[in-house]
């Protein structure tokens, strides 16, 4: 919880930074950049849920050579998107952009972000697999160390770079790229240490099988789909403020620093529950599955809570480190009551993703995204143009995922929850 809580710092540190230039294009242009980056980030994150899944199933049924394997698959499977997304940037850095159409300005500032930061996307796309690895192996140490040092490296270099260089768009875009590779760095130490304590076992046939990948495929093509929707939620949603100008683009990005912070946060509980849903089902323990569930949830409701409340009192404050931009500031605490809501109307999801991974019922993962999806790009359509309604409508995927998830979750797991709790 702790690691995924710093994460967010990340975003924050770079809003905090380009919120206080006398130019809102310069956040407004990264705010852009960063949305359409999110999709090679987050796009590819069903590496690390996939892997997490088999791992503590794997771990939990005490298998070396098999949690071996999956490492090995998983990296090859990383290497070839790496390869294929560098080969092909040029077109879909030109697509993305034309898509949003943002001001000339906010563009050219996205263009120069995005020129760099597609050099990090195989420490990111490795460092995020990885982390998903350790999480399976019960490792979330690793995370925080992780996280905290990447995190150190971006806030010195941000400084450095762009108030000692005057590099802006650019010196955000370097600052993070090394921070990723530094954690890579210390990512892959720990992976070798890790290793030479598993007791040996690879079974070298399996990489060359393309059956092999089969249950890899099957759960990794739910999560990627689920994964993209997502990600064109966050990305219509800047196309549609994108409309209202630069000033109102970059106060929402403001605003989404703080979604950042709610996803990141209630996701300490679903990595929590991903690795011990999946470690219990590998047991066949019923009883050790049903305390996960209720531990896990209730510290996902009072996180959600305290999110809530926490965004309520000192949310305006927040606002004003971020931005020294008088209008900036107006137009974010405008909308600062949309953020406040959010953790209680849509906060179940986040934790319902860490148990469905455990379970390995990605389907209904996808499932549930595409009905959030679906409400909140209806709506977008169809309801008058105004950021309040934006808002609205962009709640509705939120909202949507964890009706569904929670409609799912209490017909699959009440028989087990019950047959736990009635035996001797």
């Amino acid at each position: 919880m702790l690691a995924n809580i710093s994460m967010p710092l990340l975003g924050l540190v770079d809003t905090a930074v380009l919120g206080h230039l006398d130019d809102s294009v310069y956040l407004a242009g990264v705010a852009l950049g960063s949305s359409l980056m999110a999709f090679v980030f987050w796009g590819f994150n069903f590496l690390s849920m996939g892997l997490s899944g088999f791992t503590s199933q794997a771990y939990g049924a005490r298998d070396a050579g098999k949690l071996r394997t999956l490492l090995a698959q998983y990296s090859l499977v990383a290497m070839a998107l790496v390869s294929l997304v560098l080969m092909v940037h040029p077109w879909l850095i030109q697509g993305g952009l034309g898509f949003m159409q943002a001001s000339s300005e906010a563009t050219a500032e996205a263009q120069l972000y995005l020129s760099i930061r597609v050099w990090g996307v195989p420490a990111q796309i490795f460092n995020t697999m990885l982390l998903g690895f350790f999480t399976g192996l019960q490792n979330t140490r690793i995370s925080l160390y992780t996280v905290s040092l990447a995190q150190t490296v971006n806030l010195m270099l941000d400084v450095v770079l762009v108030y000692g260089f005057g590099l802006t768009t650019a010196g955000i875009a370097l600052g993070t790229v090394a921070s990723e590779y530094l954690a890579l760095a210390l990512v892959l130490l720990t992976l070798k240490r890790t290793l030479h304590r598993l007791d040996p076992g690879l079974d070298r046939n399996l990489l060359t099988r393309i059956r092999a990948y089969g249950a890899i495929f099957s759960v990794s093509a739910s999560l990627f789909i689920r994964t993209f929707l997502l990600l064109s939620g966050f990305a219509w949603f800047n196309r549609l403020g994108a409309q209202f100008g630069n000033d109102m683009l970059a106060a929402n990005a403001i605003l989404l620093t703080f979604l950042t912070l709610i996803s990141n946060t209630l996701d300490g509980s679903a990595a929590a529950s991903e690795a011990q849903v999946g470690l219990a089902i590998g047991r066949g323990h019923n009883e050790q599955l049903r305390t996960v569930l209720w531990t896990t949830g209730f510290a996902a409701l009072v996180l959600m809570v305290a999110l809530s409340l926490s965004f309520a009192i000192a949310g305006g404050l927040i606002i004003d480190l971020l931005t020294g931009q008088p209008e900036l500031e107006h137009l974010a605490r405008t909308y600062l009551p949309w953020i406040v809501a959010l953790p209680l109307t849509g906060g179940l999801a986040f934790w319902l993703d860490g148990v469905f991974i455990g379970a390995r019922l990605t389907q209904q993962m996808r499932n549930g995204v595409v009905f959030g999806f679906s409400l909140f790009l209806i709506a977008s359509l169809a309801l008058p143009a105004g950021n309040h309604w934006l808002w609205f409508s962009f709640s509705l995927l939120f909202v949507g995922r964890s009706i569904w998830m929670l409609n799912i979750f209490w017909w699959r797991f009440r028989p087990q929850i019950r047959q736990a709790k009635s035996a001797p």
